[in-house]
């Protein structure tokens, strides 16, 4: 079992779902396009030396945003395989 395999485990034992893993995943991404812009705006106007701190957060960024898109890929699965009851918690079978 993978690293991201235990945490789409214990995220769906907390009732999270995939939807909420790829909202998120969306949200980042969304600010690491934006981190590479403020990047390349500084490196335009000053030097690449001050552009390695946003572009820095923005590989930070973006390596959550793929972290969350395969957690939600694991939870869909995990969704699919186990049911849920009405209080959103996994039934046994």
């Amino acid at each position: 079992m993978g690293w991201h395999d235990s945490l789409a485990a214990r995220a769906f034992v907390m009732g999270k779902s995939a939807v909420e893993f790829k909202r998120g995943a969306q949200r980042i991404a969304t600010a690491t396009g934006g981190l590479l812009m403020i990047a390349a705006g500084v490196w335009y106007f000053t030097s690449w030396t001050w552009a390695l701190i946003p572009a820095a957060l923005a590989a930070f960024a973006g390596l959550q945003s793929v972290s969350a898109t395969l957690v939600a890929a694991r939870l869909e699965k995990l969704e699919q395989q186990l049911p849920r009851d009405p209080q959103n918690q996994p039934v046994s079978r």
